[in-house]
């Protein structure tokens, strides 16, 4: 199984400290679980509060499929992550 490091940079609709808390729920952290994901980082711009990054580490695909998906778009944006616009990279070793 080949593991991917996904990297997303993205706006905020909502302050910094409650789109980490939303992340760090017990709720979201099963649902990463049990996809076989892990989040690495959660952080925030110097230059501006209203972006953050997130750092996740899966499966191949498994990220990118979920974020792909029109379906997810809803749990996504409950977060306070801005859907459009969002910068996706992704790498593997």
């Amino acid at each position: 199984m080949t593991i991917e490091t996904t990297i997303l940079e993205f706006k905020i609709s909502n302050t910094y400290e409650q789109y980490e808390a939303y992340m760090n729920a017990k709720e979201q952290q099963t649902m990463f679980k049990e996809m076989g994901v892990k989040t690495f980082y959660i952080g925030k711009s110097l230059d501006d509060s209203q972006r953050a990054t997130v750092i996740f580490q899966g499966p191949e695909n498994t990220l990118y499929d979920i974020f792909m998906n029109p379906e997810t778009k809803p749990i996504v944006e409950a977060s306070g992550h801005i859907y459009e616009g969002t910068k996706i990279t992704r790498w593997i070793s």
